[in-house]
């Protein structure tokens, strides 16, 4: 074999292989929120009272093809070559189904434009990405092209992968300054995080979440249904030794006898927000803000008691010397976020915030009845304020929830520079802070983070990239989850 044919061989497997290896995870995270993730946010809406009498039912999503609109009113499709050389964003229209209910009668659905959504290349809503290689080239569309970012403002923008925290992870480290020892925990359901903290500091347990600072763990165990000592003991203690520690926190507060008693003692910790008393605000926070990736019912409060009964069991095992801390660091602790992830966030605080879809449907049906018009429903329905915000976050990469740099623009120096900048991973960590640990090699890194592609300087170990042989696994659903325990279930039984 001559080195033409080896060239050609190479050729055929760059043309065929690429896009699977350097860029297929960005593609199937971002295909996986197009198919599952808006229709799952458009049926957490569900229906939106107008008024007594009327209200909407949103139905069926459905996507249009990037289609152009000329000065003459004309319309066509546009490819993703013209959209950078004009300037446009590459973008296809989302519709949603919207069935008017009018004193209990269903009446016909009507599609409505939503928003312009952003397409990303060689994606399922992508045109271009069945095309072989003679008809790309015929349109002006790179055959070797990849896909797996926007364009926006005729740029090219990549939503990089972001490293975390695992979620629904309990991670305990020891903190040898301070002397004591720390649980994370970042409950997360519908992409909705509460973050908490446990802290075991001389010999007590403390907790943090939401606006609780430095709560009793036994206060909280009592006040979710662990009411007695005894239970108190049975559900945390599997040792003499901790049985020490246990009764250590129960003398510590021994005015809190029980269940009326830790509900009133939580009472000093809280506020009344709006209509709600002191008394409701402390339920709200049990059910909806404490792990509420468990449930939010208060019959779910008695799993969480369980669940914290044993965090509390690891955590002064750790401290005693029993057991070993987590490694913040270790791979299986953390989680890389991809593009799917990051449009769901930006998405849901669209739709679902406090100024969400359907406040503003509600605020526009009543200034125009206030007017004396019969309201057109589409004139309800504000797609370009959508639009322009996702437009612009990325355009800026400035995200909800504070975060900067998440979507940034393609590097095109070079095709392997190209590639390289595509697989690069951020860490959310402060670069002006030293975190040493963070920054080193760790040796779970080994076949999925490059040893040596890291900037120098303050960005070192917290910009860093997949290695070439690294892909990133779809995640498992919440239906798929539940299947998998029910059949171990089922086999256990």
């Amino acid at each position: 074999m001559n080195d033409r044919q080896l060239y050609e061989g190479f050729k055929k497997i760059v043309e065929k292989e690429l896009s699977k290896i350097v860029v297929k995870y960005h593609i199937d995270s971002y295909n996986r929120f197009v198919m599952e993730g808006v229709q799952k946010i458009v049926d957490e809406i569900g229906v939106i009272p107008l008024d007594e009498n009327i209200k909407l039912l949103l139905w069926k999503i459905e996507f249009g093809a990037p289609i152009l609109r000329e000065a003459d009113n004309s319309e066509r499709e546009i490819t993703p070559m013209e959209a950078m050389i004009r300037n446009l964003n590459y973008t296809c229209a989302l519709y949603v189904n919207v069935v008017p209910v009018v004193n209990g009668v269903h009446q016909e659905p009507t599609k409505i434009k939503l928003c312009d959504f952003p397409i990303m290349v060689k994606s399922v809503l992508d045109p271009t990405r069945n095309l072989s290689k003679e008809e790309l080239i015929n349109i002006g569309e790179d055959p070797y092209d990849p896909g797996g970012y926007f364009i926006i403002n005729g740029t090219e923008k990549i939503i990089v992968g972001v490293e975390e925290v695992a979620n629904n992870r309990i991670v305990i480290t020891k903190e040898e300054k301070r002397g004591t020892e720390m649980v994370r925990i970042n409950s997360e359901k519908d992409q909705y995080i509460q973050r908490h903290m446990i802290e075991r500091k001389d010999r007590i347990l403390y907790m943090n979440f939401s606006n609780l600072r430095n709560v009793p763990l036994i206060v909280v165990l009592r006040a979710l249904g662990l009411e007695t000592d005894q239970q108190l003991v049975l559900a945390i203690s599997d040792n003499p030794k901790i049985d020490e520690e246990v009764l250590t926190n129960i003398y510590e507060f021994e005015e809190v006898k029980n269940k009326e008693d830790a509900l009133n003692y939580l009472k000093k910790f809280v506020k009344g927000m709006g209509k709600e008393t002191p008394e409701q605000r402390v339920q709200n926070l049990l059910n909806n803000f404490l792990l509420h990736h468990l449930g939010t019912e208060e019959k779910d409060q008695i799993v969480k008691a369980n669940y914290l009964a044993h965090v509390a069991n690891r955590v002064i095992k750790v401290g005693l010397g029993m057991q070993r801390e987590d490694d913040i660091d270790h791979l299986s602790n953390k989680r890389i976020r991809l593009a799917g992830y990051f449009l769901d966030i930006l998405l849901r605080s669209l739709l679902l915030g406090k100024s969400g879809l359907a406040s503003r449907i509600r605020y526009n049906y009543q200034r125009l009845t206030k007017r004396k018009k019969n309201p057109v429903i589409q004139a309800l329905f504000e797609s370009d304020y959508i639009t322009k915000r996702i437009i612009s976050a990325l355009a800026t990469g400035l995200w909800v929830g504070g975060r900067a740099g998440v979507a940034q623009r393609l590097d095109r120096i070079n095709y392997v520079r190209r590639l390289s900048n595509m697989r690069a991973v951020i860490s959310m960590l402060f670069s002006s802070q030293e975190h040493p640990e963070a920054r080193e090699l760790h040796g779970t890194h080994f076949g999925k983070f490059c040893a040596q592609e890291t900037p120098e300087g303050v960005h070192i170990g917290l910009r860093k990239h997949l290695a070439s042989t690294c892909v990133i696994s779809k995640g498992v659903s919440e239906s798929e989850k539940e299947k998998v325990y029910n059949f171990i279930l089922k086999k256990l039984e």
